[in-house]
């Protein structure tokens, strides 16, 4: 399944990066310019007192600026990478919540997250810290070669500059040899996250099926998968590291140091300069190992990048609903909407008004709940039109609570939530008596799915949660499915006690939920039929 993520046939376009990440990432080039002509100064001095030309000011100020130039350096790309890192999250955070269910049917939770944590620290190391080595790595020498022109001869430098093309044409050719490697390391590293995630998310399940031992079988094997993928990646990258050494060090500081012996025993230079140009061309190798350093981090950024945009593209962009001009109001025309060849809805119409009660019923299968989430937009109808006039909360059959506080867990609905609201929410949700009796009250601690709290009181602060959040569309998915009759009743007098402000659409098959409601709508046979109801005043 996490392979399906990312296609090794698509191609995706790199986009720009965020503006504080371009800035860092020119400024890092810069710096590492500065650094350079540091460097040249300081052998420019030092060749200059072996002359016996003294103690020359190049040779103090150059350390200096090779210091502060790489202290600088190291503060404008941490800065940039932490912004850049933050900005693909929020991202990618932003098309998983517009996705909503759309999202968890075609992709694993274990796959998601790990694209949002090691895969957008690799895309943003790839894409900030080694982007900008490589252009400052391929830029610096030339400030190499004016110096070494400079301080001895420019025939020198024109010689050793012919031999710097090679670089970029052996790492470019090395790379392509390798990006299948990489792609395929990704793909390793994604499909190993996805089925760790998956079996601790249903880690009883497995217990109590015996299925465990099946599953880390798996696990195994997906580890050795990714064992290999990486001893494959390693291997590319240390033949890279062997090439540049091979071809271009020692081709380099070769001929460099021939040429320069030669002319100082002709009397063309002097020892000072020769000395000078074997140690500008030496410097000229530092760039270039870094080329092969960072070829790991480019390796893997590359894949990194390409499985993040490829998830972000392959999500549908379009809207689920569109706005309505009239508050609360709910509005379905000739809506159509299968899973695969199972037709579930088709060209159904539903109207629903500002304050209704409405119950959704029909059997097992239905598509009810298929309904409920198509008004709420959590999938998109294949044809018609769905109008909703402002937000919906939704308090679904299986409650999401997560770990934390129960102030925390109603401020994920309103982060800027005072006290006094959160005990009005938990009123209303006929749960505010049996919170103020626990001795940490708001601040008590909570497990994720509402681990320390019955099925009732989880299922009560899950619609004190959509009333703090202000909607007045609140959609309820057989909200009383999984409790006993007491907590049952505690959920249905907080249901129908809501004001006639709110628009409530509720799922279910108990007729206890049914004597408050203003409606009753079945579905049938990809229908939408309304039933004759008279409600309880």
């Amino acid at each position: 399944m996490a392979n399906g993520l990312t296609s090794t046939h698509v191609k995706v376009r790199q986009s720009k990066v965020g503006r504080q990440a371009r800035w860092a990432l020119i400024l890092s080039v810069v710096l590492t310019w500065f650094s350079v002509i540091g460097m040249c100064m300081a052998i420019i001095g030092a060749g200059r007192i072996i002359d016996g030309g003294g103690v020359s000011r190049w040779i103090i100020v150059g350390p200096f600026v090779v210091m502060v130039s790489f202290a600088l350096r190291g503060w404008v790309l941490a800065g940039g990478q932490v912004a850049e890192e933050r900005r693909v999250r929020r991202q990618l955070v932003e098309r998983v919540f517009q996705a909503g269910e759309i999202r968890t049917s075609k992709f694993p939770t274990g796959a998601v997250v790990g694209l949002a944590t090691e895969s957008a620290e690799k895309m943003v190391a790839f894409r900030v810290g080694f982007m900008s080595q490589i252009v400052a790595s391929l830029t610096s020498p030339l400030l190499v070669l004016v110096a070494m022109g400079w301080s001895s001869r420019w025939w020198l430098a024109a010689v050793v500059a012919a031999m710097l093309p090679i670089v970029p044409l052996v790492v470019g050719g090395f790379r392509k040899m390798v990006a299948r490697v990489s792609h395929g390391s990704q793909d390793a590293r994604k499909a190993l996250a996805a089925d760790y995630m998956d079996a601790l998310r249903a880690l009883g399940t497995l217990q109590l099926l015996g299925a465990s031992s099946r599953v880390a079988q798996r696990l195994a094997a997906r580890g050795e998968d990714n064992r290999v993928a990486v001893m494959q990646l390693l291997r590319g990258n240390q033949l890279i590291l062997f090439v540049i050494d091979a071809v271009f060090s020692l081709a380099i500081v070769a001929v460099s140091a021939g040429l320069a012996l030669f002319q100082v025993r002709q009397g063309v230079l002097t020892p000072g300069q020769g000395i000078t140009v074997i140690a500008l061309s030496i410097l000229l190798l530092e760039p270039m190992d870094h080329v092969g350093a960072f070829f790991y981090v480019g390796m893997a950024g590359w894949g990194a990048q390409r499985g993040i945009h490829g998830f972000i593209s392959s999500l549908p962009t379009g809207r689920a609903h569109v706005p309505s001009t009239q508050p609360g109001c709910i509005t379905m025309q000739d809506v159509s909407f299968s899973h695969g060849d199972c037709v579930v809805l088709s060209h159904a119409q539903l109207e629903i008004q500002r304050g209704q009660r409405v119950a959704i019923v029909g059997r097992s299968g239905a598509g009810k709940s298929t309904l409920l989430s198509l008004i709420a937009g959590m999938k998109t109808p294949q044809a018609g039109a769905i109008t909703r006039g402002g937000d919906c909360a939704v308090v679904a059959q299986h409650t999401w609570l997560f770990q934390g506080t129960i102030a925390d867990n109603l401020r994920l609905a309103r982060p800027e939530a005072t006290e006094e609201e959160m005990w009005q929410a938990l009123s209303s949700a006929q749960l505010a008596d049996e919170i103020r009796t626990m001795p940490a009250g708001l601040s008590t601690l909570i497990g994720e799915f509402g681990v320390g709290l019955s099925g009732g009181q989880a299922q009560r602060l899950s619609l004190a949660r959509a009333l703090i959040s202000g909607r007045r569309i609140v959609l309820f998915d057989e909200p009383t499915a999984h409790v006993d009759l007491a907590s049952e009743a505690k959920i249905l007098d907080a249901i129908n006690n809501l004001g006639r402000d709110y628009t409530v659409v509720m799922v279910t098959h108990r007729d206890t939920s049914l004597a408050h409601m203003d409606r009753i709508v079945r579905v049938t046979n990809g229908r939408i039929e309304e039933e004759e109801h008279q409600h309880a005043h």
